[in-house]
């Protein structure tokens, strides 16, 4: 397969640079044929343009056009016309290749592919701290660490303590591969930035209750303590209430679920992901045969756009229009308003005026 990415060097100063060279690279790594040119290829098998209105014209072979937010009437108008020629629109999401379907472009050109991340953003762990010693009757249940040092996940967690007693613990915890900030007394002038910075202030202990937690309440820190003792007489002031281990267990696997969660909700949102989308887009419609695919977006969407019988509902499709054409005049009116400021602020009054006749009448 000959794939040219059509682009304006233009375009390079904007996100879309990047989506350029993301592609590129990784359609290389797939074994495709790939280039970026200004202008379209007609001995490739796709041309793909980025954004969709350097599309000017019919090409041959096939040609898919990225779609960007569709906000005002004339873009609508634009896009309408482009879908007459070209082979595939594939939207930025579902909800606009969706919208534009209502909106009466060819749905059986329709398809989405989701944006994607660069895989570098570390996780952001949740910090769960406490501020007591450790006691020689075992009442702050200090054994609690280690049993969920071998239950939890240490890419989701960091554990910051400050008190005595509790090195066993904190080397449990490190063996394990969690993260540990461990300050082995208590130290006044680290005390308040140290609650500040937690997500989640710990007590375990059953004895009526830990000054820690009412300065975590004042500093707006949510909770998981014992429900006793004090503990229940701050009103909403206990986040995640327990008394046994399990119970505790229990709290800290539901955060670890939720954070899960956020992660896998773009995993397959990559740049590896986003060209391979593309792939079997363009294999589908070069051999006009059905591909496996395990995505929700790119190929799937365009299956399920083209054999979507759903009726268009008139009066959605006449507010969504009203709604554009006056997004047109809204878009006119700042962008206006934004030059007569940078003019003014440049040629002051006098000069403003003079520069705007010298335009009426050139």
């Amino acid at each position: 397969m000959k794939v040219r990415i059509v682009c304006l060097n233009s375009c390079f100063q904007w996100i879309f640079g990047k989506f350029v060279n993301k592609m590129y690279e990784n359609l290389q790594k797939n074994g495709i044929e790939v280039d970026i040119a200004e202008t379209p290829d007609e001995k490739a098998d796709i041309n793909h343009y980025i954004p969709y209105n350097v599309y000017e014209c019919p090409n041959k072979g096939i040609t898919t056009l990225m779609i960007t937010h569709i906000d005002n009437i004339d873009k609508l108008k634009y896009i309408s016309e482009q879908a007459k020629n070209a082979s595939a629109l594939i939207c930025m999401s579902k909800e606009t290749s969706d919208k534009l379907a209502m909106l009466g472009v060819d749905k059986n050109k329709l398809c989405y592919v989701n944006p994607a991340h660069d895989g570098i953003m570390p996780i952001r762990k949740i910090v769960i701290g406490w501020s007591c010693r450790v006691q020689e009757d075992g009442r702050k249940r200090e054994f609690f660490i280690d049993k969920l040092a071998n239950r939890l996940d240490p890419r989701y967690f960091l554990f910051k303590i400050m008190g005595e007693y509790w090195e066993p613990q904190v080397k449990k915890l490190k063996k394990n591969g969690f993260e540990v900030v461990y300050f082995n007394a208590f130290i006044k002038s680290e005390y308040a930035s140290f609650i500040s910075s937690l997500d989640y202030y710990l007590y375990m202990g059953m004895d009526e209750g830990q000054m820690g937690f009412v300065d975590a309440l004042a500093s707006g820190v949510k909770t998981i303590v014992t429900k006793q003792g004090y503990h229940l007489d701050a009103p909403n002031g206990i986040t995640h209430p327990f008394v046994s281990y399990e119970e505790l267990e229990s709290i800290l696997v539901q955060l670890q679920k939720e954070k899960e969660i956020l992660l896998n909700s773009v995993k397959t949102w990559t740049w590896e992901d986003y060209a391979k989308k593309h792939i079997e887009i363009w294999q589908y419609l070069l051999y006009n045969q059905p591909v496996s695919s395990n995505y929700t977006d790119g190929l799937t969407s365009l299956i399920e756009s083209r054999s979507n019988l759903s009726e268009k509902d008139s009066e959605f499709k006449n507010n969504e229009l009203k709604k554009l054409e006056l997004e047109k005049y809204k878009h006119l009116y700042f962008s206006s308003k934004r030059r007569i400021k940078v003019a003014y602020k440049k040629y002051g009054f006098i000069g403003f005026i003079r520069n705007m006749f010298r335009k009426l009448f050139q």
